[in-house]
C-alpha cells in the first residue's frame, strides 16, 4: 500500500508534465493529488495518513505505484525519511537549466502572491531569507539554492544506491518525449512500448505573470485571510497572463557563472556534458 517510485524533483523542472505522462500509462498508478508532501510538510501526520493516497480498488493490477513531490529533492531531512519507510523505492529526478529554473521559480512565486521583490533583489536577499530556516522561506525563496543539484543528489546517495536513481533532463523530455519516457518505463519495469498522443500536444503548468503586482499581492492577502473564494479566483483569472519577461542578459551571464562549479561537478558525476547549461 506504499509507492515503489517517487518523482522527487526538481521544482519547475517538469515534474507536472512527467506526472501526467506517467499517470496515463495503464500499468502505473499515481494519486489524483500530485504533490502529497508527506516526507516534508506532512510527515507529522504519520505513515497511515500517507497510505490512504494509495488505496485503490485496482491496486494489484499496477506494476508501478508512485507520487510526485518536487520539494523532496531540496529539503535535507527528506532522504533519510524516505529510506526509513521505503528503502527499496526508485527515485526519479528531472533537472532543468538551473538559471531557467530559478527564473521560472521566481515568477511562480510572483503569481502566487508570495514574492514582491524584483528578481535581482530577490536573489540578493535569498541567503538572508534562507538563513531563518523557516520552512516557508525554504519552500518559496530558494531560487538559486535549489539549482545546486549535485549537493541535493549527494544527500540521496547517502541512503540509496545509484541504480535506484534515474536522472532525466527537462530539455530532453521536451524534445524527445518518446525516448525519455521509454527510459523511465524501463526503469520502472512497465511496458516500454506505450505512447500517449497527448505527449506531443499538451503543455502543463505554463509559467504566468501578473498584469498588476498590486492585485496579485491583494490576492495573496485575501487568500490568507479567507481561503480560496470566488473573489481570489476571479483576481487570478483576470490578472494572470501566460508567459513572463525575458531575463536581462547581464543577470543571466552572472547566474551561469554562479552555477558553473556545481554544473561541472554534476557533469562529472553523470559522465555527461550539459553544454546548453552554459548559455
Amino acid at each position: 500500500m506504499l509507492p515503489n517510485f517517487i518523482i522527487c524533483g526538481t521544482q519547475k523542472g517538469g515534474t507536472t508534465t512527467l506526472y501526467h505522462f506517467l499517470r496515463s500509462h495503464p500499468e502505473i498508478y499515481m494519486p489524483p493529488v500530485k504533490e502529497i508532501h508527506f516526507f516534508d510538510l506532512n510527515f507529522h501526520k504519520g505513515i497511515e495518513w500517507y497510505k490512504k493516497f494509495f488505496t485503490y480498488s485496482k491496486y494489484k493490477s499496477y506494476k508501478a505505484i508512485g507520487e510526485a513531490t518536487p520539494l523532496y529533492m531540496y529539503l535535507r531531512e527528506v532522504p533519510e525519511r524516505i529510506h526509513y519507510y521505503l528503502p527499496s523505492v526508485k527515485l526519479i529526478f528531472i533537472l532543468r537549466h538551473p538559471v531557467d529554473r530559478a527564473y521560472s521559480h521566481y515568477w511562480h512565486e510572483i503569481s502566487l502572491g508570495y514574492e514582491y521583490l524584483s528578481f535581482r533583489n530577490a536573489i540578493l536577499c535569498e541567503q538572508k531569507r534562507l538563513k531563518t530556516g523557516h520552512i516557508f522561506n525554504l519552500q518559496h525563496y530558494s531560487y538559486l539554492d535549489r539549482g545546486k543539484y549535485i549537493e541535493q543528489l549527494r544527500r540521496f546517495l547517502k541512503y540509496f544506491s545509484r541504480d535506484q536513481i534515474l536522472i532525466v533532463f527537462n530539455k530532453e523530455l521536451k524534445n524527445s518525449p518518446v525516448s525519455v519516457m521509454k527510459r523511465i518505463f524501463e526503469f520502472l519495469g512497465v511496458d516500454t512500448k506505450y505512447i500517449d498522443p497527448m505527449w506531443f500536444r499538451k503543455r502543463y503548468n505554463v509559467g504566468r505573470s501578473p498584469r498588476s503586482w498590486y492585485l496579485q499581492r491583494l490576492y495573496y492577502k485575501l487568500k490568507i485571510r479567507n481561503g480560496n473564494t470566488w473573489l481570489t479566483k476571479a483576481i487570478c483569472k483576470l490578472n494572470l497572463r501566460k508567459g513572463y519577461p525575458l531575463m536581462d542578459l547581464d543577470t543571466r551571464r552572472r547566474l551561469i557563472n554562479f552555477f558553473r562549479t556545481y554544473n561541472e561537478e554534476l557533469e562529472l558525476f553523470l559522465n555527461k556534458k550539459l553544454p546548453w547549461w552554459y548559455k
